[in-house]
């Protein structure tokens, strides 16, 4: 895990499940800059193992709908066994995947449209975390 802090840090712990190499390089990188600590992962089982192996609670899961091995909303409620207060934003380049977050209270502020900004993404894990911690 490139440029990961220290557990011991006051840092929030973002989870990046993104099976597009590329794309997951992209945000950990943006969200190292920002001064997050990211765990990065290429499916639901690295996932998993990950915050497993990790000493503090998850503070937020970015994920896609459809990682690889279940579903984005099914993989949040695992993690959430472990990290109760975990936020999660789930990223889709389909509008109508909306649908498919479990509890609709959360559908507008749990969903980041693809494509994204830097500004965009940033805003939207700041205002998830502000809330929800």
């Amino acid at each position: 895990m490139r440029g990961m802090k220290s557990q011991s840090t006051i840092h929030p712990v973002i989870l990046v499940v993104e099976d597009l190499e590329s794309l997951r390089e992209t945000m950990q990188q943006i969200l190292e800059e920002a001064d997050f600590l990211v765990l990065p992962a290429a499916n639901a089982g690295q996932a998993i193992e990950l915050a497993e192996s990790c000493a503090g609670p998850i503070n937020l899961l970015i994920t896609n709908m459809h990682p690889e091995g279940m579903p984005g909303p099914d993989l949040a409620f695992c993690l959430r066994k472990r990290s109760p207060a975990m936020s999660v934003l789930y990223s889709s380049a389909n509008p109508l995947a909306v649908l498919e977050i479990p509890d609709p209270a959360e559908a507008v502020s749990s969903m980041l449209p693809r494509p994204f900004s830097k500004t965009t993404l940033l805003s939207r894990i700041n205002t998830l975390l502000a809330t929800h911690t």
